[in-house]
């Protein structure tokens, strides 16, 4: 069996309908335009390691990628496993290609700083036949290369994994097997290709491939003209123009069958599987050691429990066979049947909360090799079938993809220099940048925390703004630095980043960084190291009432540490009435309120520290806080916690330390509302610092999920937008908003002023459109009925959750 499994074809055997494809127009390029030595279509992780190959050579390249950044297909959706290839058929050419590329990847990955960890997979034995499987298997990956894999008893699974659900019967270890960042890999292949002379052209969606003849002078570069007669080249057309290649690399994913028939080839068709995944909240990285694996089947690995190399723990993938290859939308059954799963590989992982669920496609095809194939008459490479292996295995393809260039005839010259990169480590378990006090020092950006939840800094933002292939959207920011991808998904920055983005690249570099210097001379931050008897995390209006009022029974040396530019709290972004009523007895706006109360922590000398986050405790401190005197009474010490600023690192020690850290909504994907993952859905929170803080649109027609308090708020909040709210809806028998305030605000508000019906007894279950929201399905409790609601924004308000992570750390 030949391992490259390629099917030859020549020019004189392509079908009368290609010929006609290829050569509908015999003309000439511009005597502008480049004609590139290759171009490979499809910037995920093969198509970038491929460009990233050949940009050691002195040959002039392209690389086309159809979407607005590079990894935006397969490569960014999958499990962010790294194989090594144990249980692929033995021979194959994906054993073949995943053993050649897995010590490149781990070189590649040390050099370029992409983060990963080899924690060992586990796989387990459920039932019988499954245990019976774990001696073949074993025989199989001893015949793959590895042999460092051993089977254990279920004592010994226990002893790995003490948080497996009952049943286990026994397994087998994998050393090798780990956790990569599916982000940075891709990322990193195709900007080590451009800084070496690799062009890239995103946004290029390729509609045709015509075939045309050299003739007169025009740009090229190394690949030589045999006998000095024409050479053939390529035409490949997108929207509105042309770039033109000698040799057409196919590695378009999803969408390779569909070049491939272009060049007349059907080996194989592209069924998208779907697989869908829930990732849960960084609290849980305790609950396992290993990527726990499944005994795999023939067409899928199946659900597994994993570590991520950003500190959750991913749960899935299913595994559903499509036809449309754009559907990556979650599904209610989909998402059930991971949580099924879940409650029996690791019951206690369903008591965090979940972070986000996404879903992404799988190149599948009808056979279960890879289908890698050189057309060396039509100067042509297809790269299909990769499945969930890509990016484990992109390394050793594209140095086979060098072989059979050199094997079709093309002469490979090496440059005499191959630049270096270094990419930001997003890694949870490797130092960043809030963690580097020389970083700060020399740049207080990398001070200054943007998106709380993931520690992501200014100064990484701005990094990834003004690099090499640099990030023009949020989906690019979210992959290079990992903002908005924590447990608020965005909740308390992404208008920011919004706001942030579109300023970056309406200004200079210098203008930017004169701003922002700007901002941060106003900042009050903590001094490098000190002492307190009370330290209040938190400025809100809990915790600087908290402060007011030890303040009052007479304690001096009170330190109040807030994360925002700013005191006051949510209240800050509510520009509408209803605050003071209870503490102040006064009816107050938003703003308002906090403003009283930061004249009132102002007048009694409270010590406000603005842009300081507090990170973590001294965990020996914290064991010593309580214990026990000579006497053997019971005395308390004092505790001490470490903060960032962007004057620096720092800690602060204290003998009472008050938690008002506050709460925040559940987002979406934490309420396992299925459907596409589009721009345009809020909670009330992000609404208001969208609408209030930043004065960004946010749509035109609404839904608002939720009938409580809170919801008053968003109504209050779309219609100083301007946005027509359609429904407000709740899964209860009847709205929560009770006499002697708040009903008689929902009638005045919701029911007069906005004419938004209240909708009982209902829960969205799809969220519609692919790039902004389209319209919802909800579905009625009682009748089961579905009904669709047109729709370009949806506002997910109540259902809080505490911002608990230092509490539970601590």
């Amino acid at each position: 069996m030949s391992l490259r499994g390629t099917n030859e074809v020549s020019d004189e055997a392509i079908s009368s309908s290609m010929r006609g494809l290829l050569r509908r127009e015999e003309r000439p390029p511009r005597n502008d335009r480049v004609v590139y030595d290759i171009a490979i279509i499809g910037a995920g992780a093969i198509g970038s390691a491929i460009a990233r190959e050949l940009s050691r050579y002195d040959i002039n390249v392209v690389l086309l990628e159809s979407d607005s950044d590079v990894g935006m297909g397969t490569s960014k959706a999958s499990t962010a496993i790294w194989h090594t290839g144990y249980d692929a058929t033995p021979g194959s050419l994906e054993s073949v290609l995943l053993k050649r590329s897995y010590p490149l990847m781990e070189k590649f990955m040390l050099e370029v700083g992409s983060p990963f960890e080899r924690i060992g997979g586990l796989l387990i034995a459920w039932n019988d036949e499954q245990l019976r499987s774990l001696p073949k298997l074993l025989e199989k990956a001893v015949q793959n290369g590895d042999t460092d894999c051993y089977l254990i008893d279920k004592a010994e699974v226990y002893k790995h994994e003490p948080h497996l659900g009952a049943g286990v019967l026994g397994g087998m270890f994998v050393p090798g097997e780990g956790i990569l960042c599916t982000f940075t890999i891709p990322l990193a292949c195709a900007t080590q290709a451009v800084v070496n002379g690799v062009t890239l052209r995103l946004g290029f969606r390729v509609e045709g491939i015509e075939q045309n003849a050299e003739g007169g002078m025009w740009k090229s570069n190394q690949l030589s003209v045999n006998n000095g007669q024409l050479s053939r080249f390529y035409a490949i057309t997108s929207k509105d123009e042309e770039i033109y290649a000698r040799w057409i690399i196919n590695a378009a994913g999803l969408f390779s069958d569909d070049v491939n028939n272009l060049f007349g080839h059907g080996e194989f068709k592209v069924t998208p599987r779907r697989g869908e995944l829930i990732v849960f909240d960084k609290l849980a990285r305790r609950l396992v050691n290993h990527v726990l694996l499944p005994v795999p089947t023939t067409t899928t690995k199946g659900v597994l429990v994993s570590p991520t190399i950003y500190g959750n723990v991913l749960l899935g993938p299913t595994a559903e066979d499509l036809e449309d290859k754009s559907a990556t939308n979650t599904s209610a059954n989909g998402l059930n049947l991971l949580l099924e799963k879940g409650k029996k590989i690791l019951p206690a992982l369903l008591d965090e909360e979940v972070t986000a669920t996404y879903a992404g496609l799988r190149a599948a095809t009808e056979h279960s090799d890879y289908q890698i194939a050189l057309h060396a008459e039509q100067r042509y490479i297809c790269i299909g079938g990769i499945r969930s292996t890509g990016i484990s295995g992109c390394l050793g393809i594209a140095e086979y993809v060098m072989d059979l260039l050199k094997e079709g005839g093309v002469e490979l010259k090496h440059k005499a220099e191959f630049k270096s990169i270094k990419m930001p480590n997003i890694g949870e378990a490797f130092a960043r940048p809030y963690q580097r006090a020389e970083m700060i020092a020399e740049n207080s950006d990398y001070g200054k925390i943007v998106c709380h939840c993931e520690r992501v800094t200014l100064g990484e933002l701005h990094d990834a703004m003004k690099s090499d292939i640099p990030a023009t959207t949020l989906d690019a920011l979210r992959r290079r630095t990992r903002a908005m991808q924590g447990r608020c998904q965005g909740f308390n920055c992404q208008a920011a980043l919004l706001k942030n983005l579109t300023g970056f690249h309406e200004a200079t570099n210098d203008g930017v960084k004169s701003r922002t210097q700007s901002i941060q001379s106003n900042i009050v931050t903590m001094k490098p190291v000190r002492f307190a008897d009370v330290l209040i995390i938190g400025a809100g209006p809990a915790g600087l009432a908290a402060a007011l009022e030890l303040r009052r029974l007479g304690i001096k040396d009170i330190v109040i540490a807030e994360r925002e530019s700013e005191a006051g709290g949510i209240p800050r972004m509510c520009g509408h009435t209803g605050f003071g009523l209870r503490d102040l007895q006064r009816v107050m706006t938003g703003p308002n309120y906090a403003r009283k109360y930061r004249g009132l922590a102002e007048a009694a000398g409270l010590k406000i520290a603005t842009n300081t986050t507090i990170t973590g405790w001294n965990e020996s401190k914290l064991r010593k806080s309580f214990g026990e005197t000579s006497n053997r009474k019971s005395s308390w010490g004092t505790s001490e916690v470490f903060y960032i600023s962007p004057d620096g690192i720092g800690s602060i020690e204290a003998k009472s330390i008050l938690l008002a850290t506050g709460v925040r909504e559940r987002p979406r994907s934490a309420r396992l509302i299925p459907g596409d993952r589009p721009e345009g859905v809020f909670t009330t929170g992000s609404l208001q610092r969208f609408v209030y803080e930043h004065g960004l649109p946010v749509g035109r027609q609404a839904v608002i999920v939720g009938a409580e308090v809170v919801s008053l708020s968003a109504v209050l909040t779309l219609m100083h937008a301007g946005v027509k709210i359609l429904n407000m809806l709740t899964g209860l028998p009847r709205h929560q908003l009770y006499l002697p305030i708040f009903l008689p605000a929902k009638i005045l508000y919701a029911d007069i002023l906005a004419r938004a019906p209240i909708l009982t007894n209902k829960r969205v279950t799809n969220i519609l459109g692919r790039l902004r929201v389209e319209g919802i399905e909800v579905t009625d409790l009682d009748s089961g009925k579905i009904q669709t609601i047109e729709c370009d924004t949806i506002v997910c308000t109540g259902d809080w959750i505490p911002e608990n992570e230092l509490a539970r750390r601590g």
